[in-house]
Order: structure tokens, then sequence, then C-alpha cells
């Protein structure tokens, strides 16, 4: 008897399972897929992994490049993720989205697409007719990273950058939430430095008071010999904590939404006792990055996690991102890095800091998909769980069957 097509009836985090569930092969594209449209920015943030002061001659060459995604390479990338089912793109990077040439008819594209535009930016280049720009072609989601709640932080975290520039800044995202009637959801998202980590009842009272929907707080991510000396200290972390804890019982309906509070509190919990930032956290669950998630550099390579920028998969030059996904590279991380126990040399490839053992304890972006999916994977059926076995064992008929 023929057994009747599954084909576009199995959801996506399903098949991402599934794919999990196999080790090596992928059922389905990537969730979100962040893509880093240009290398330029008008800013030098303290810790910023490209243009921080302190890595200007290190970056030198990369910086020169300002290396932008060409418009052609980007919509075939939108018709590959298209293809893959992705669902949203999130416009980030080593530099910032605005300085894109031709970032509002990105921003446009994507949307007409059908895909979740979310948008990572400084906002300092947003005046009135931006703010009317991002509401009429529909951005779902706008983070401003901020890293300040008030004039004399933002002018320690943002050294070149006027101190002006946070009223400029602060203003129009205002007017955005003034303006706007559902969308974008707007967030103020903080890193958290030497520079700033007394300024945390400021950050959360600033995304009050400018009518923002959330707020996140992270901790730097540190280049060693470079910006290691901008950290927070065990002493600063011990005083953010007694900020950021009463925040744990925080009803989830209120305003600002504080995300991932429970992350926050847990990274600095470590930093207070000199220990990586997620040492408690990337051990807790298994890497599903190689199926949900992918990184678009602005030279066009493509790498499996936010931090993985020194074993890309491939190249949008070369390959198109299908083939890269679909690839033996892609498929070697996956493989790589799906254990709970974050543990092997593999990982001391990950992020910034070459002599880590495991590059994920210094900061993992991509926890949250990641607890989300161990979520699911718990509360599989037991029917759901004997498909699992089924892709695992015979992966080219499940893939028959279902995509």
């Amino acid at each position: 008897m023929k057994l009747p097509s599954l084909k576009g009836r199995v959801p996506r985090g399903a098949l991402q399972l599934a794919g999990y569930a196999h080790g090596r092969r992928a059922f389905a594209g990537p969730s979100t897929v962040q893509v880093d449209l240009t290398d330029a920015c008008n800013q030098s943030c303290v810790v910023c992994w490209l243009h921080a002061p302190d890595l200007q001659q290190k970056n030198a060459d990369r910086i020169a490049r300002e290396a932008s995604l060409p418009w052609d390479t980007y919509l075939a990338l939108l018709d590959d993720l298209a293809a893959l089912g992705t669902s949203e793109i999130y416009f980030a990077g080593g530099g910032e989205p605005l300085v894109y040439k031709r970032v509002w008819d990105a921003l446009e594209e994507a949307v007409r697409r059908g895909f979740t535009a979310s948008l990572h930016t400084n906002f300092s280049l947003v005046d009135a007719d931006g703010v009317q720009r991002l509401i009429d072609i529909g951005v779902h989601h706008v983070t401003v990273s901020l890293w300040a709640g008030t004039r004399e932080a933002y002018a320690e975290t943002h050294p070149g950058t006027r101190p002006e520039m946070f009223d400029q800044v602060t203003d129009a995202l205002r007017e955005l939430n003034r303006r706007k009637v559902d969308r974008p959801i707007t967030k103020l998202y903080h890193v958290l430095t030497a520079k700033n980590a007394d300024d945390v009842p400021a950050m959360v009272a600033l995304a009050q008071d400018l009518g923002c929907d959330a707020v996140e707080f992270a901790v730097a991510d540190l280049v060693p010999g470079y910006t290691d000396h901008l950290g927070v200290t065990a002493d600063a972390a011990r005083r953010i904590l007694a900020q950021l804890e009463p925040l744990l019982s925080r009803p989830a309906w209120r305003t600002p939404r504080v995300l991932g509070i429970d992350e926050s509190v847990a990274r600095l919990r470590a930093l207070s006792e000199d220990r990586p930032p997620d040492a408690d956290l990337v051990h807790t669950v298994p890497c599903f990055a190689g199926w949900t998630y992918a990184r678009v550099m602005a030279d066009g390579r493509v790498i499996p996690c936010l931090k993985a920028h020194r074993i890309p998969s491939g190249n949008l030059h070369d390959r198109s991102f299908s083939d890269i996904w679909h690839g033996a590279a892609q498929a070697t991380f996956r493989q790589a890095t799906r254990a709970v126990r974050k543990e092997g040399a593999f990982f001391g490839s990950i992020g910034n800091d070459e002599a880590a053992a495991c590059g994920c304890e210094r900061g993992c972006d991509n926890l949250a998909d990641n607890q989300a999916m161990a979520d699911r994977l718990r509360s599989l059926t037991d029917i759901e769980r004997a498909s699992l076995a089924v892709a695992r064992r015979t992966p080219d008929w499940f893939a028959a069957l279902t995509t």
C-alpha cells in the first residue's frame, strides 16, 4: 500500500527535531537567518567585536574593506530561504544595518515576501521619516542596542559619539512607540560592561519612559587581550544582581517585559564567582543551532551559529545558501555540537576566545532557541519519538515522505 505524502503537512519544528535525531541531516530550513548587510558602522561601541576602539588595529583590514552583501546575492538568498521555509530574517551584523545603501529596500523586500523582519540597530540614523518608514514597511521587530539609560553612560559606551546622540535616539524611539499601532515590537538591548554596570536602574526606567515593549540585558562577550579589561567584574556583577534579581518576580504581563531575565541573572551569578558567564547554562540543553539558525556575514560567509565565524560552512559567493545548508561542513557542525555537554576540540573553535576549551561558555546567543527546542523535545509523545527513530534510521525514506 502506498503511504500518503506528508509534504507540507509536518511542522518545521518537527522536521528540525527529526534532523537532530539523525545527527547530520536537515529535513527543513532554519527558522531564523541573521543577515549582516554590511560591516560598515557609524559608531565604535566599546566592546563591539569589530569596531571597538581597542580592536581597530587588529581588525584594520576588515574595517577598511567595509564588506557589504551585494543586492543580487541578497535577493538570491531570500529565494533560497523562502524555498527552505525560513520564517524570520534578523538584520544585524558586524556593522550597522542602516548604513547599508539599500537597507529600506532590503527590509521592504523581506516583508513583501512574507518573512518576519527583525532589525537590530543603534537607531542613530533614524529620523522622523525613518520612523514612518519602519511603520509603513511593516517591520515586525526593532531592537535598539543602546547600552545606557543616561547620557553619561551612553558617552562612556560609545566613544567618539557626541552625548547629544542619546537624546536623538531616545526621541526617535519614543516617537516610533507613539505612532505605531501593533508593530514594530520595540526592545531596548543593553550589553553590560565595566562602563555601564551602575546604570542598570536607569536602563529599566528608560524602557518604560519610552513606551518600549521590552528590555533585555546581555553581558559583554570579550576578545582576550583587547577588550577583556572592559568586562563586568565580580564586584560589578554583584551590584547589578542587586538590581536585576528583584525583576525575577516581575509579572510576565507587565510592560516593558524584561526578556531573558533568568538567563541574565544566571550569567551574572557566574561572573560574580569569576566563572565564564554561560558555564551554568550551555551544558543543560542540547545545541540545535545547526538545524534552526544560520548567520550570513557581509562578506558572504555562512556560519552555523552566531559565534562560529572561525568555522564557516561556506560562502554565498561560491555556492547557494541551500547547497551550503545541506553541505558537508554544516553536517559536521551539527554532528559535533548536538550534545548536551559541550566537550571536545570542536567547541574550542567557537567564539572570540581562541584559547577557550568551550567557546560556548563565553556567551551563547542561540541559548533561548536551544531551550525552546529542548522543551519541545521533552514534550514529544511516544508516536512522535517513534517518528524521530524513523528519520534516524531511514532518512531518505523519511525525506521522501515529508519534504
